[in-house]
């Protein structure tokens, strides 16, 4: 799976993407949200994670919160998303669909700040 950043080029901008990926990725993703939602380990550098491909040295950090936040940029390339319990649970349910093998298309998975999180199999909404 890979991960980046795209700043502009597209209406949607800006918006970290995840893609190119296949089903047990998207398990794999899947996994890490719904243990983040459910356990007192409060954050997940996504990046680390094994089959990720970050591009261009894009860090996205995964975070349990009071509340969803959404992402924000922390430096240049370097990306915390922050969500609730609830919210965490919110997005597992949207990957759910790509775990299948005949899965395709695109789900956003975080829009509700200025930076949008987009899971999508070629790179495209």
């Amino acid at each position: 799976m890979k991960l980046e950043f795209l700043e502009s080029g597209a209406p949607d901008c800006p918006l970290v993407r995840l893609y190119e990926f296949d089903a047990n990725e998207a398990y794999n993703l899947r996994r890490i949200v719904i243990q983040l939602a459910g356990s007192s380990e409060q954050t997940v550098l996504f990046h680390e994670q094994p089959g990720v491909i970050p591009i261009g040295g894009c860090q996205l950090t995964l975070h349990l919160g009071d509340k969803d936040r959404g992402v924000s940029e922390l430096a240049s390339n370097k990306f915390k998303w922050v969500l609730s319990e609830a919210g965490w649970l919110q997005v597992s349910g949207l990957i759910r669909p790509f775990t299948r093998t005949d899965s395709s298309g695109f789900q956003w998975l975080s829009d509700g700040g200025r930076i949008r999180v987009l899971l999508s199999h070629d790179g495209r909404c």
